[in-house]
Protein backbone atom coordinates (compact mmCIF):
# COMPACT_ATOMS: atom_id res chain seq x y z
CA UNK A 1 0.00 0.00 0.00
CA UNK A 2 2.65 2.14 0.71
CA UNK A 3 4.20 2.00 -2.76
CA UNK A 4 0.45 3.26 -4.14
CA UNK A 5 0.48 6.59 -1.34
CA UNK A 6 3.66 7.46 -3.19
CA UNK A 7 2.22 6.86 -7.04
CA UNK A 8 -0.51 8.96 -5.80
CA UNK A 9 1.68 11.71 -4.29
CA UNK A 10 3.75 11.73 -7.00
CA UNK A 11 0.59 12.23 -9.07
CA UNK A 12 -0.92 14.93 -7.27
CA UNK A 13 0.57 18.61 -6.17
CA UNK A 14 -0.40 18.97 -2.93
CA UNK A 15 -1.16 22.79 -4.10
CA UNK A 16 -3.40 21.46 -6.61
CA UNK A 17 -5.51 19.55 -4.19
CA UNK A 18 -5.45 22.26 -1.58
CA UNK A 19 -6.45 24.81 -3.96
CA UNK A 20 -9.86 23.31 -4.35
CA UNK A 21 -10.90 24.28 -0.87
CA UNK A 22 -8.81 27.42 0.17
CA UNK A 23 -7.59 30.27 -1.70
CA UNK A 24 -3.94 30.54 -1.57
CA UNK A 25 -1.46 33.24 -2.76
CA UNK A 26 2.55 32.79 -2.82
CA UNK A 27 4.57 33.41 0.15
CA UNK A 28 8.08 32.85 -0.89
CA UNK A 29 8.75 29.29 -1.54
CA UNK A 30 5.33 28.41 -0.04
CA UNK A 31 1.31 29.25 -0.25
CA UNK A 32 -0.56 31.16 2.40
CA UNK A 33 -4.75 31.35 2.84
CA UNK A 34 -6.67 31.39 5.69
CA UNK A 35 -7.15 28.17 7.61
CA UNK A 36 -10.25 26.07 6.25
CA UNK A 37 -10.68 24.51 9.88
CA UNK A 38 -10.71 27.83 12.12
CA UNK A 39 -12.63 31.39 11.52
CA UNK A 40 -9.40 33.89 10.99
CA UNK A 41 -8.74 37.42 9.83
CA UNK A 42 -4.56 36.49 9.38
CA UNK A 43 -3.93 34.16 6.92
CA UNK A 44 -1.86 31.39 9.07
CA UNK A 45 -2.10 28.56 6.22
CA UNK A 46 0.87 27.24 4.73
CA UNK A 47 1.36 24.64 1.78
CA UNK A 48 4.62 23.27 0.20
CA UNK A 49 4.28 22.02 -2.96
CA UNK A 50 7.72 21.34 -3.59
CA UNK A 51 8.02 19.60 -0.07
CA UNK A 52 4.76 17.92 0.14
CA UNK A 53 3.15 19.22 3.13
CA UNK A 54 0.89 21.51 4.64
CA UNK A 55 0.89 23.15 8.16
CA UNK A 56 -2.01 25.35 9.84
CA UNK A 57 -0.94 27.61 12.62
CA UNK A 58 -3.88 28.44 13.92
CA UNK A 59 -5.42 24.84 14.38
CA UNK A 60 -2.06 23.60 15.09
CA UNK A 61 -1.49 20.74 12.83
CA UNK A 62 -0.03 19.52 9.42
CA UNK A 63 0.32 16.68 7.67
CA UNK A 64 0.39 15.45 3.78
CA UNK A 65 -2.17 15.44 0.78
CA UNK A 66 -3.79 12.63 2.91
CA UNK A 67 -3.60 14.38 6.17
CA UNK A 68 -5.39 16.74 4.58
CA UNK A 69 -8.23 15.09 2.96
CA UNK A 70 -9.10 13.39 6.41
CA UNK A 71 -9.18 16.44 8.11
CA UNK A 72 -11.61 18.88 5.49
CA UNK A 73 -13.81 15.81 4.10
CA UNK A 74 -13.76 14.78 7.98
CA UNK A 75 -12.75 10.96 6.67
CA UNK A 76 -10.60 8.20 7.85
CA UNK A 77 -7.43 7.20 5.77
CA UNK A 78 -8.85 4.05 3.89
CA UNK A 79 -11.40 6.54 2.37
CA UNK A 80 -9.07 9.37 1.83
CA UNK A 81 -6.96 6.84 -0.10
CA UNK A 82 -9.73 5.75 -2.48
CA UNK A 83 -10.62 9.27 -2.62
CA UNK A 84 -7.04 10.27 -4.02
CA UNK A 85 -6.57 7.15 -5.54
CA UNK A 86 -9.84 7.95 -8.03
CA UNK A 87 -8.63 11.49 -8.35
CA UNK A 88 -5.01 10.31 -9.47
CA UNK A 89 -6.27 7.49 -11.67
CA UNK A 90 -4.14 4.95 -9.14
CA UNK A 91 -5.84 1.55 -9.31
CA UNK A 92 -5.98 0.72 -5.71
CA UNK A 93 -4.18 -3.46 -5.00
CA UNK A 94 -5.50 -5.04 -2.48
CA UNK A 95 -3.93 -8.68 -0.96
CA UNK A 96 -6.39 -11.64 -1.36
CA UNK A 97 -7.91 -11.73 2.17
CA UNK A 98 -8.32 -7.83 1.82
CA UNK A 99 -9.84 -8.17 -1.93
CA UNK A 100 -12.19 -11.18 0.04
CA UNK A 101 -13.50 -9.25 2.90
CA UNK A 102 -14.09 -5.95 0.38
CA UNK A 103 -16.40 -7.75 -2.09
CA UNK A 104 -18.41 -9.63 1.06
CA UNK A 105 -19.04 -6.15 2.64
CA UNK A 106 -19.52 -4.68 -0.67
CA UNK A 107 -22.34 -7.47 -1.06
CA UNK A 108 -23.46 -6.98 2.50
CA UNK A 109 -24.29 -3.57 1.68
CA UNK A 110 -25.64 -4.00 -1.79
CA UNK A 111 -28.11 -6.86 0.70
CA UNK A 112 -28.98 -4.12 3.41
CA UNK A 113 -29.89 -0.91 0.21
CA UNK A 114 -32.09 -3.95 -1.07
CA UNK A 115 -34.19 -4.99 1.86
CA UNK A 116 -34.36 -1.14 2.90
CA UNK A 117 -36.23 -0.01 -0.61
CA UNK A 118 -38.41 -3.20 0.61
CA UNK A 119 -39.25 -2.49 3.40
CA UNK A 120 -39.86 1.49 2.14
CA UNK A 121 -42.54 -0.46 -0.80
CA UNK A 122 -44.39 -2.32 2.19
CA UNK A 123 -44.99 0.56 4.10
CA UNK A 124 -46.53 2.81 1.12
CA UNK A 125 -48.53 -0.42 0.90
CA UNK A 126 -49.93 -0.23 4.74
CA UNK A 127 -51.78 2.50 4.90
CA UNK A 128 -52.22 2.45 8.65
CA UNK A 129 -48.72 2.66 9.74
CA UNK A 130 -48.06 5.68 7.23
CA UNK A 131 -51.17 7.42 9.32
CA UNK A 132 -49.23 6.42 12.35
CA UNK A 133 -45.86 8.03 11.61
CA UNK A 134 -48.00 10.88 9.99
CA UNK A 135 -49.64 11.17 13.37
CA UNK A 136 -46.54 10.86 15.21
CA UNK A 137 -45.06 14.27 13.90
CA UNK A 138 -43.24 12.87 11.18
CA UNK A 139 -44.27 14.43 7.31
CA UNK A 140 -44.22 12.57 4.13
CA UNK A 141 -40.92 14.07 3.03
CA UNK A 142 -39.21 13.51 6.15
CA UNK A 143 -40.17 9.40 5.86
CA UNK A 144 -38.64 9.16 2.85
CA UNK A 145 -35.59 11.19 3.62
CA UNK A 146 -35.16 8.68 6.44
CA UNK A 147 -36.07 5.65 4.82
CA UNK A 148 -38.23 4.01 7.11
CA UNK A 149 -40.33 1.22 6.56
CA UNK A 150 -42.47 -1.42 7.19
CA UNK A 151 -42.05 -5.28 7.24
CA UNK A 152 -45.57 -7.39 7.75
CA UNK A 153 -46.11 -10.09 10.09
CA UNK A 154 -44.78 -13.18 7.91
CA UNK A 155 -42.09 -15.75 9.05
CA UNK A 156 -39.74 -15.60 5.56
CA UNK A 157 -40.74 -11.73 3.87
CA UNK A 158 -37.18 -10.60 3.03
CA UNK A 159 -35.48 -14.06 3.44
CA UNK A 160 -37.55 -15.40 0.11
CA UNK A 161 -37.30 -11.89 -1.06
CA UNK A 162 -33.37 -11.43 -1.24
CA UNK A 163 -33.27 -15.13 -2.03
CA UNK A 164 -34.63 -14.40 -5.23
CA UNK A 165 -31.48 -11.78 -6.07
CA UNK A 166 -29.36 -14.55 -5.34
CA UNK A 167 -28.22 -13.97 -1.99
CA UNK A 168 -27.23 -16.88 0.10
CA UNK A 169 -28.53 -18.12 3.50
CA UNK A 170 -25.05 -17.17 5.11
CA UNK A 171 -25.29 -13.47 3.68
CA UNK A 172 -29.10 -12.73 4.78
CA UNK A 173 -27.81 -14.39 8.41
CA UNK A 174 -24.34 -12.11 8.19
CA UNK A 175 -26.45 -9.18 7.68
CA UNK A 176 -28.36 -9.81 10.59
CA UNK A 177 -32.18 -10.05 8.83
CA UNK A 178 -32.11 -13.43 9.16
CA UNK A 179 -32.39 -16.31 11.96
CA UNK A 180 -31.59 -20.19 11.60
CA UNK A 181 -33.65 -22.42 13.46
CA UNK A 182 -32.33 -25.97 13.18
CA UNK A 183 -34.44 -28.33 11.29
CA UNK A 184 -36.66 -25.46 10.33
CA UNK A 185 -34.52 -23.65 7.55
CA UNK A 186 -34.39 -19.56 8.31
CA UNK A 187 -36.85 -17.07 9.23
CA UNK A 188 -36.83 -13.38 9.73
CA UNK A 189 -35.70 -11.93 12.08
CA UNK A 190 -38.14 -8.68 12.06
CA UNK A 191 -41.73 -9.54 12.04
CA UNK A 192 -44.82 -6.56 12.20
CA UNK A 193 -42.33 -4.07 12.52
CA UNK A 194 -41.44 -0.26 11.52
CA UNK A 195 -38.39 -0.43 10.32
CA UNK A 196 -35.42 2.20 10.84
CA UNK A 197 -32.19 1.94 8.87
CA UNK A 198 -29.34 2.71 10.64
CA UNK A 199 -26.46 4.51 8.32
CA UNK A 200 -22.76 4.33 8.77
CA UNK A 201 -21.01 8.03 8.74
CA UNK A 202 -21.55 7.88 4.53
CA UNK A 203 -25.76 7.47 4.55
CA UNK A 204 -25.00 3.46 3.76
CA UNK A 205 -27.27 0.69 5.68
CA UNK A 206 -25.75 -1.04 7.90
CA UNK A 207 -28.46 -2.05 10.28
CA UNK A 208 -32.28 -1.40 11.15
CA UNK A 209 -34.20 -1.02 14.75
CA UNK A 210 -37.44 -2.28 14.07
CA UNK A 211 -40.21 -0.85 16.63
CA UNK A 212 -42.82 -3.10 16.83
CA UNK A 213 -46.34 -2.33 15.14
CA UNK A 214 -49.78 -3.50 16.78
CA UNK A 215 -50.05 -5.64 19.22
CA UNK A 216 -47.03 -4.88 21.38
CA UNK A 217 -47.35 -8.13 23.98
CA UNK A 218 -45.94 -9.99 21.04
CA UNK A 219 -42.56 -9.04 22.00
CA UNK A 220 -39.90 -6.46 22.25
CA UNK A 221 -40.89 -2.46 21.76
CA UNK A 222 -37.38 -2.14 19.93
CA UNK A 223 -35.05 -4.77 18.20
CA UNK A 224 -31.75 -3.82 16.39
CA UNK A 225 -29.88 -5.54 14.46
CA UNK A 226 -27.40 -7.72 15.89
CA UNK A 227 -23.50 -7.00 15.84
CA UNK A 228 -21.96 -8.01 12.80
CA UNK A 229 -19.72 -7.26 10.01
CA UNK A 230 -21.71 -4.26 9.01
CA UNK A 231 -23.35 -3.31 12.33
CA UNK A 232 -21.57 -2.12 15.29
CA UNK A 233 -23.68 -0.31 17.43
CA UNK A 234 -20.79 1.45 19.48
CA UNK A 235 -19.70 3.06 16.38
CA UNK A 236 -23.40 4.03 14.93
CA UNK A 237 -25.02 7.02 15.87
CA UNK A 238 -28.58 7.25 14.61
CA UNK A 239 -28.56 10.59 12.69
CA UNK A 240 -25.16 10.83 12.13
CA UNK A 241 -25.30 10.72 8.13
CA UNK A 242 -27.09 13.95 7.57
CA UNK A 243 -26.34 15.57 11.08
CA UNK A 244 -22.40 16.37 10.56
CA UNK A 245 -22.42 19.22 8.31
CA UNK A 246 -25.42 20.92 11.02
CA UNK A 247 -23.17 19.92 13.83
CA UNK A 248 -19.86 21.63 12.49
CA UNK A 249 -21.69 24.53 11.59
CA UNK A 250 -23.60 25.09 14.73
CA UNK A 251 -20.46 24.10 16.58
CA UNK A 252 -22.34 21.54 19.18
CA UNK A 253 -24.39 17.92 18.76
CA UNK A 254 -27.52 17.58 20.43
CA UNK A 255 -27.80 13.47 21.92
CA UNK A 256 -31.24 11.99 22.28
CA UNK A 257 -32.58 8.28 22.92
CA UNK A 258 -34.66 7.39 20.42
CA UNK A 259 -35.29 7.52 16.45
CA UNK A 260 -38.48 9.32 16.53
CA UNK A 261 -36.58 12.11 19.02
CA UNK A 262 -33.52 12.31 16.21
CA UNK A 263 -36.40 12.73 12.81
CA UNK A 264 -38.54 15.28 14.50
CA UNK A 265 -35.56 17.41 16.32
CA UNK A 266 -33.92 17.13 12.63
CA UNK A 267 -37.27 17.60 10.73
CA UNK A 268 -37.76 20.73 13.14
CA UNK A 269 -34.73 22.65 12.29
CA UNK A 270 -32.02 21.39 14.72
CA UNK A 271 -29.86 18.95 12.23
CA UNK A 272 -27.33 18.74 14.40
CA UNK A 273 -29.22 16.14 16.39
CA UNK A 274 -28.17 12.22 17.16
CA UNK A 275 -28.87 9.12 18.97
CA UNK A 276 -26.83 5.94 20.19
CA UNK A 277 -28.41 2.52 19.10
CA UNK A 278 -29.37 0.14 21.53
CA UNK A 279 -25.85 1.35 23.82
CA UNK A 280 -24.66 3.86 26.03
CA UNK A 281 -22.71 6.43 24.79
CA UNK A 282 -18.69 4.98 23.91
CA UNK A 283 -15.61 6.43 23.00
CA UNK A 284 -15.95 5.49 19.88
CA UNK A 285 -19.44 7.61 20.16
CA UNK A 286 -17.73 10.89 21.19
CA UNK A 287 -14.66 10.50 18.75
CA UNK A 288 -17.33 10.92 15.84
CA UNK A 289 -18.90 13.90 17.65
CA UNK A 290 -15.90 15.72 18.30
CA UNK A 291 -14.85 15.25 14.27
CA UNK A 292 -17.00 18.72 14.28
CA UNK A 293 -17.45 19.62 17.70
CA UNK A 294 -16.39 19.92 21.74
CA UNK A 295 -19.78 20.64 23.32
CA UNK A 296 -22.35 18.00 23.49
CA UNK A 297 -25.96 18.53 24.83
CA UNK A 298 -27.76 15.85 25.91
CA UNK A 299 -31.76 15.60 26.03
CA UNK A 300 -32.06 12.18 27.37
CA UNK A 301 -35.13 11.24 29.68
CA UNK A 302 -35.84 12.89 32.86
CA UNK A 303 -37.22 9.04 34.91
CA UNK A 304 -35.00 7.37 36.42
CA UNK A 305 -32.93 5.37 34.08
CA UNK A 306 -32.63 8.46 31.88
CA UNK A 307 -31.22 10.08 34.59
CA UNK A 308 -28.57 7.58 35.14
CA UNK A 309 -27.88 7.39 31.68
CA UNK A 310 -27.20 11.07 31.63
CA UNK A 311 -24.94 10.93 34.58
CA UNK A 312 -22.96 8.14 32.73
CA UNK A 313 -22.89 10.14 29.39
CA UNK A 314 -21.66 13.29 30.61
CA UNK A 315 -18.51 11.36 32.43
CA UNK A 316 -17.53 10.27 29.39
CA UNK A 317 -17.60 13.28 27.25
CA UNK A 318 -15.99 14.96 30.06
CA UNK A 319 -13.52 12.41 30.26
CA UNK A 320 -13.03 13.13 26.35
CA UNK A 321 -12.76 16.88 27.09
CA UNK A 322 -16.11 18.16 25.84
CA UNK A 323 -18.12 20.63 27.38
CA UNK A 324 -21.29 19.19 28.07
CA UNK A 325 -24.75 20.55 29.22
CA UNK A 326 -28.31 19.42 29.40
CA UNK A 327 -31.52 20.00 27.73
CA UNK A 328 -34.27 19.76 30.82
CA UNK A 329 -37.37 19.00 29.63
CA UNK A 330 -41.17 18.80 31.06
CA UNK A 331 -41.22 15.65 33.35
CA UNK A 332 -42.50 12.81 31.72
CA UNK A 333 -41.43 14.00 28.20
CA UNK A 334 -38.79 12.98 25.66
CA UNK A 335 -37.51 15.15 23.01
CA UNK A 336 -40.22 13.91 20.35
CA UNK A 337 -43.14 14.36 23.12
CA UNK A 338 -42.18 18.25 23.48
CA UNK A 339 -42.03 18.41 19.59
CA UNK A 340 -45.27 17.22 18.90
CA UNK A 341 -46.52 19.26 21.89
CA UNK A 342 -44.76 22.55 21.16
CA UNK A 343 -42.12 23.60 18.88
CA UNK A 344 -41.51 26.58 20.99
CA UNK A 345 -41.14 24.80 23.74
CA UNK A 346 -38.61 22.59 22.19
CA UNK A 347 -36.32 26.02 20.82
CA UNK A 348 -36.96 27.50 24.27
CA UNK A 349 -35.59 24.26 25.65
CA UNK A 350 -32.44 23.96 23.28
CA UNK A 351 -31.68 27.52 23.91
CA UNK A 352 -31.52 27.35 27.90
CA UNK A 353 -29.67 23.76 28.40
CA UNK A 354 -28.16 23.50 32.19
CA UNK A 355 -25.36 22.48 33.76
CA UNK A 356 -24.71 19.19 35.07
CA UNK A 357 -24.88 20.53 38.89
CA UNK A 358 -27.68 22.89 38.27
CA UNK A 359 -29.73 20.11 36.53
CA UNK A 360 -29.12 17.34 39.46
CA UNK A 361 -30.16 19.98 42.06
CA UNK A 362 -33.34 21.22 40.58
CA UNK A 363 -34.39 17.92 40.06
CA UNK A 364 -33.75 16.59 43.99
CA UNK A 365 -35.20 20.05 44.94
CA UNK A 366 -38.78 18.84 43.20
CA UNK A 367 -38.31 15.72 44.78
CA UNK A 368 -38.27 17.59 48.30
CA UNK A 369 -35.08 15.34 49.71
CA UNK A 370 -34.38 15.79 53.88
CA UNK A 371 -30.93 16.55 54.50
CA UNK A 372 -29.36 13.26 54.62
CA UNK A 373 -29.97 12.59 51.29
CA UNK A 374 -28.97 15.75 49.76
CA UNK A 375 -25.78 14.89 51.41
CA UNK A 376 -25.37 11.69 49.95
CA UNK A 377 -26.12 13.25 46.57
CA UNK A 378 -23.25 15.65 47.05
CA UNK A 379 -21.12 13.19 48.06
CA UNK A 380 -22.18 10.60 45.62
CA UNK A 381 -22.67 12.57 42.69
CA UNK A 382 -22.39 16.41 42.24
CA UNK A 383 -18.89 16.41 43.89
CA UNK A 384 -17.87 13.94 41.04
CA UNK A 385 -18.33 16.96 38.46
CA UNK A 386 -17.09 19.59 40.39
CA UNK A 387 -13.76 17.37 40.30
CA UNK A 388 -14.17 17.97 36.36
CA UNK A 389 -13.97 21.54 36.53
CA UNK A 390 -10.30 22.84 35.59
CA UNK A 391 -11.04 26.81 36.82
CA UNK A 392 -10.56 27.54 40.24
CA UNK A 393 -13.58 30.26 40.36
CA UNK A 394 -15.55 28.21 38.59
CA UNK A 395 -15.66 25.21 41.29
CA UNK A 396 -15.56 27.77 44.52
CA UNK A 397 -18.50 28.55 42.59
CA UNK A 398 -19.91 25.49 42.04
CA UNK A 399 -19.36 24.96 45.47
CA UNK A 400 -21.40 27.55 46.60
CA UNK A 401 -24.21 26.13 44.97
CA UNK A 402 -23.65 23.44 46.81
CA UNK A 403 -23.71 24.95 49.75
CA UNK A 404 -26.71 26.74 49.16
CA UNK A 405 -28.42 23.58 48.10
CA UNK A 406 -27.84 21.87 51.61
CA UNK A 407 -28.74 25.42 53.82
CA UNK A 408 -24.78 24.55 55.05
CA UNK A 409 -21.77 27.24 55.28
CA UNK A 410 -19.29 27.05 51.86
CA UNK A 411 -16.46 26.29 54.34
CA UNK A 412 -17.79 23.43 55.48
CA UNK A 413 -18.60 22.16 51.85
CA UNK A 414 -15.14 23.33 50.54
CA UNK A 415 -13.85 21.32 53.74
CA UNK A 416 -15.66 18.12 52.72
CA UNK A 417 -14.61 18.49 48.91
CA UNK A 418 -10.97 18.80 50.05
CA UNK A 419 -11.11 15.49 51.55
CA UNK A 420 -13.30 13.90 49.05
CA UNK A 421 -12.07 11.27 46.51
CA UNK A 422 -14.20 10.19 43.22
CA UNK A 423 -13.23 6.05 43.57
CA UNK A 424 -15.61 5.37 41.14
CA UNK A 425 -13.81 7.08 38.36
CA UNK A 426 -10.28 6.53 39.40
CA UNK A 427 -9.60 3.43 37.20
CA UNK A 428 -10.84 5.30 34.07
CA UNK A 429 -9.33 8.08 34.58
CA UNK A 430 -5.92 6.21 35.25
CA UNK A 431 -6.45 4.78 31.49
CA UNK A 432 -7.22 7.52 29.83
CA UNK A 433 -4.08 9.59 31.27
CA UNK A 434 -1.79 6.54 30.38
CA UNK A 435 -3.17 6.83 26.58
CA UNK A 436 -3.03 10.74 26.58
CA UNK A 437 0.93 10.12 28.37
CA UNK A 438 1.42 7.57 25.57
CA UNK A 439 0.72 10.01 23.07
CA UNK A 440 2.56 12.60 24.06
CA UNK A 441 5.99 10.90 24.61
CA UNK A 442 5.64 10.20 20.39
CA UNK A 443 4.78 13.67 20.34
CA UNK A 444 7.98 14.17 22.65
CA UNK A 445 10.16 12.14 20.21
CA UNK A 446 9.09 13.85 17.22
CA UNK A 447 9.53 17.00 18.69
CA UNK A 448 13.38 15.60 19.90
CA UNK A 449 14.23 14.44 16.01
CA UNK A 450 12.89 18.01 14.69
CA UNK A 451 14.52 20.09 16.68
CA UNK A 452 18.26 17.58 16.46
CA UNK A 453 18.03 17.33 12.96
CA UNK A 454 17.43 21.49 13.26
CA UNK A 455 20.50 22.30 14.83
CA UNK A 456 22.41 19.63 13.14
CA UNK A 457 21.96 21.30 9.70
CA UNK A 458 21.38 25.09 11.02
CA UNK A 459 24.80 24.87 13.92
CA UNK A 460 27.17 22.38 12.22
CA UNK A 461 30.01 23.86 14.78
CA UNK A 462 28.03 23.66 18.16
CA UNK A 463 26.61 20.35 16.93
CA UNK A 464 29.53 18.99 17.53
CA UNK A 465 30.19 19.75 20.63
CA UNK A 466 26.79 18.49 22.01
CA UNK A 467 26.36 15.57 19.43
CA UNK A 468 27.82 12.66 21.52
CA UNK A 469 25.43 13.52 24.78
CA UNK A 470 22.86 13.79 22.42
CA UNK A 471 23.51 10.67 20.61
CA UNK A 472 24.14 9.23 23.88
CA UNK A 473 20.79 10.27 26.01
CA UNK A 474 18.60 9.17 23.39
CA UNK A 475 19.92 5.47 23.27
CA UNK A 476 19.14 5.64 27.10
CA UNK A 477 16.25 6.43 26.55
CA UNK A 478 15.06 4.48 22.86
CA UNK A 479 18.00 2.05 22.84
CA UNK A 480 19.04 3.14 19.42
CA UNK A 481 20.63 5.80 17.18
CA UNK A 482 18.40 8.55 16.53
CA UNK A 483 19.27 8.47 12.74
CA UNK A 484 17.17 5.14 12.77
CA UNK A 485 14.14 6.99 13.98
CA UNK A 486 14.91 9.99 11.49
CA UNK A 487 14.52 7.75 9.07
CA UNK A 488 11.43 6.44 9.47
CA UNK A 489 9.84 9.62 9.53
CA UNK A 490 8.34 10.59 6.34
CA UNK A 491 10.17 13.58 4.35
CA UNK A 492 6.60 15.55 4.08
CA UNK A 493 6.85 15.16 8.13
CA UNK A 494 10.48 15.97 9.14
CA UNK A 495 10.07 19.12 6.04
CA UNK A 496 6.66 19.86 8.17
CA UNK A 497 8.64 19.73 11.50
CA UNK A 498 11.70 21.92 10.27
CA UNK A 499 9.44 24.37 8.54
CA UNK A 500 7.51 25.15 12.20
CA UNK A 501 10.98 25.54 13.96
CA UNK A 502 11.96 27.95 11.37
CA UNK A 503 8.59 29.86 11.49
CA UNK A 504 8.41 30.22 15.31
CA UNK A 505 11.82 30.22 16.41
CA UNK A 506 14.04 31.47 13.44
CA UNK A 507 15.81 34.43 15.40
CA UNK A 508 16.48 31.67 18.14
CA UNK A 509 20.12 31.29 19.38
CA UNK A 510 21.40 27.87 19.82
CA UNK A 511 21.72 27.71 23.17
CA UNK A 512 17.63 28.06 23.58
CA UNK A 513 17.21 24.84 21.12
CA UNK A 514 19.57 22.94 23.12
CA UNK A 515 17.90 24.02 26.11
CA UNK A 516 14.86 22.49 24.67
CA UNK A 517 16.22 19.19 23.86
CA UNK A 518 17.55 18.97 27.48
CA UNK A 519 13.95 19.43 28.63
CA UNK A 520 12.76 16.95 26.67
CA UNK A 521 14.85 14.00 27.62
CA UNK A 522 14.14 14.89 31.48
CA UNK A 523 10.46 14.69 30.40
CA UNK A 524 11.13 11.57 28.26
CA UNK A 525 12.98 10.03 31.03
CA UNK A 526 10.39 11.29 34.01
CA UNK A 527 7.99 9.43 31.99
CA UNK A 528 9.79 6.03 32.02
CA UNK A 529 10.39 6.01 35.63
CA UNK A 530 6.78 6.73 35.98
CA UNK A 531 6.30 3.50 33.40
CA UNK A 532 8.68 1.72 35.51
CA UNK A 533 7.12 2.51 38.87
CA UNK A 534 4.06 1.69 37.81
CA UNK A 535 5.20 -2.25 36.80
CA UNK A 536 6.89 -2.23 40.36
CA UNK A 537 3.51 -1.62 41.72
CA UNK A 538 1.78 -4.02 40.28
CA UNK A 539 4.44 -6.73 40.97
CA UNK A 540 4.00 -6.04 44.45
CA UNK A 541 -0.33 -6.33 44.27
CA UNK A 542 0.39 -9.62 42.53
CA UNK A 543 3.01 -10.57 45.23
CA UNK A 544 0.71 -9.80 48.21
CA UNK A 545 -2.23 -11.30 46.32
CA UNK A 546 -0.03 -14.80 46.47
CA UNK A 547 1.41 -14.75 48.95
CA UNK A 548 -0.66 -12.51 51.80
CA UNK A 549 1.25 -11.53 54.45
CA UNK A 550 5.09 -11.29 53.09
CA UNK A 551 6.66 -8.78 52.98
CA UNK A 552 8.00 -7.82 49.43
CA UNK A 553 11.17 -5.99 50.43
CA UNK A 554 13.09 -5.86 47.43
CA UNK A 555 10.63 -4.33 45.49
CA UNK A 556 9.41 -2.26 48.00
CA UNK A 557 12.54 -0.57 48.58
CA UNK A 558 12.89 -0.27 44.12
CA UNK A 559 9.58 1.88 44.42
CA UNK A 560 11.10 3.81 46.91
CA UNK A 561 14.18 4.49 45.28
CA UNK A 562 12.52 5.44 41.46
CA UNK A 563 9.89 7.61 43.39
CA UNK A 564 13.16 9.73 45.05
CA UNK A 565 14.18 10.09 41.48
CA UNK A 566 11.03 11.54 40.03
CA UNK A 567 10.39 13.59 43.20
CA UNK A 568 14.03 14.71 42.99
Amino acid sequence: MSSQTETIKERLNILDVVSEYVKLEKAGKAYKGKSPFNNEKTPSFFVHPDKGFFYDFSAGFGGDIFTFIEKIERIEFPEALKLLAEKAGVPLEYSQQAQQEQSERARLLELMDLATKWYEVQLRKNKEVVNYLLERGLTKETIVSFRIGFVPDGWRGIYDYLKSKKFTDREIERAGLAVSKEGSGYYDRFRSRIMFPLFDGRGRVVGFSGRIFGDETKGAKYINSPEGPLFDKSKVLYGYHTAKSAISKEDYCILVEGQFDVILSQQSGYQNTVAISGTGLTQEHIAMIQRFTDTLYLALDSDRAGIKATRRSVIIAYQHGMHVKIIRLKDGEDPADTIRRSKEAWNVAVMDPKDYLDYRIELAEKDDLNFEAKQKLVQKDLFQFVVFTKSATTRDYMLQKIALFLGTSVDAVRNDFEHYTPEEKLDTQSQDRKRIHNQNEKDMQKELLFLITYIEDGFPDDWQEVKDDVQEKYKNIFGKDYLEDVEQLSKEELAMGIFVIEEKESEREFKYFYQQIQALFTALHLEQLEKESQNIQNEIRKMQILKPGELPKELLQKSIDIRKKIDS
